[in-house]
């Protein structure tokens, strides 16, 4: 029993340090005159009667996969664009197509359909946390002076040596440093994930005739897909893009 245990321990400990498997997305399409290839990136153009989408994957990052998105409002009215009204559609289908790029034809299982990640619910979210990280900071700032307003009151009384009560001055100036440093550090990491998902995400926006917006959308990772379609909908039009996932061994 004892043995079982030390190889079932062992086990976890070899999972636990493996790396994970890298994915990608890649387009699959025949039509070559709608892709153009740029730094890298592929970027796949789909035409409809009133809007134009270019859409190209950036990568994998976390549990999200980021995708740039550009959107031209070609109708004669305005147009409402909602981000997280883009939809994106995992499939299972036989490992040998991922090796085949041309369209695969037989049977898809669907396992996950979502749409993209509302970046309004993010911001709310993040401004939630600053709040709630603020206002433990003026808790614990209030703790710290009751603390060492008491501290002080008892060495008085208690007659401490003064060398002995500096030590505990300092002690104490050292953990308001190390709180103030964890709160600054922390605020600061929100800020930055706040501006962002403020300018760097699309957002709700009214395009006018002949206008277009870009900027980048993001989905959650479906790992064992092999097949994505990623479908958005604007202008009274629907544009689907195809991808298959593959995924490497480190």
């Amino acid at each position: 029993m004892k043995l079982i245990t030390h190889i079932l321990f062992f086990i976890l400990i070899l999972n636990a340090c493996s790396p994970e498997p890298v994915l990608r997305l890649h387009s699959d399409t025949s039509e070559k005159e709608h892709v153009m290839v740029y730094q890298g990136m592929e970027y796949l153009m789909s035409e409809g009667e009133h809007s134009v989408i270019i859409l190209a994957y950036y990568r994998h990052l976390d549990n999200r996969i980021i995708m740039d998105l550009e959107v031209f409002n070609d109708s004669d009215e305005p147009v409402r664009f909602n981000p997280s009204s883009v939809k994106y559609i995992a499939y299972r289908v036989p490992s040998y197509w991922i090796e085949e790029p041309e369209q695969y034809d037989g049977p898809m299982e669907d396992i996950a359909e979502v749409f993209a990640i509302d970046p309004e619910e993010v911001l709310l979210n993040i401004d939630k946390k600053t709040s709630r990280t603020k206002a433990r900071n003026r808790t614990n700032i209030v703790l710290e002076t009751l603390g060492s307003g008491l501290a002080v009151t008892a060495d008085i009384a208690e007659g401490t040596r003064s060398s002995y009560s500096e030590k505990r001055s300092q002690q104490r100036a050292m953990r308001r440093a190390e709180r103030r440093e964890s709160f600054y550090r922390y605020v600061a990491n929100l800020n930055e994930q706040r501006n962002y998902w403020e300018t760097e995400i699309l957002r709700i926006t009214d395009l006018m005739p002949g206008e277009s917006i870009a900027g980048e959308i993001s989905f959650p990772v479906t790992s064992d897909a092999t097949m994505i379609e990623i479908v958005v909908e604007t202008a009274g039009d629907k544009h689907t893009f195809r991808y298959r996932q593959k995924t490497y061994e480190p």
